[in-house]
């Protein structure tokens, strides 16, 4: 098995890399290289479209406005902002391989986003992936995300 060099966690807005630093008496410790947030990942959708055109009253039938009003094609707005920071997190995972991850890495996101993110590498850098973890563990302390990993266990 290919050691693990590098381990990055990522989440849908914010993503942490930790160089994997092996000590001969107490095991691997992880040391943080990168951390950044993608500011179009948070926040509410009706913040960041400014224009109130094409936005329709939501209403239980005929008769008066209620409540609030829905954004047309949503879903197409939201799916392309999501594509877009899933790109981006993409874009800079190959940037801290390629300047890090001289061996394998690890790599950990959330189900919803984890295929999309490691299908948009590079194969070269995707193929250097040592373990995957579906799971959001970019709030997880460095030495708790050790034993997140199996690569990083000591046999």
């Amino acid at each position: 098995m290919i050691p693990s060099s590098l381990v990055i966690v990522t989440d849908r807005g914010s993503l942490k890399a930790y160089r994997v630093n092996e000590t001969p008496t107490r095991g691997p410790s992880l040391q943080l290289v990168q951390a950044f947030n993608i500011t179009d990942a948070h926040g509410k959708l009706v913040d960041k479209v400014s224009d109130q055109a094409g936005r329709f009253p939501v209403s239980g039938g005929a008769g008066a406005h209620h409540g609030a009003a829905s954004i047309a094609e949503r879903t197409k707005l939201e799916a392309e902002t999501d594509r877009r920071i899933q790109k981006e997190l993409a874009d800079q995972i190959t940037k801290i391989v390629s300047q890090n991850g001289k061996e394998g890495w690890s790599f950990a996101a959330p189900a919803e986003i984890h295929g999309a993110i490691v299908e948009l590498l590079p194969p070269a850098v995707r193929d250097r992936i040592v373990e995957h973890v579906k799971s959001d563990l970019v709030k997880v302390e460095p030495a708790k995300l050790i034993s997140r990993f199996r690569s990083l266990q000591q046999m």
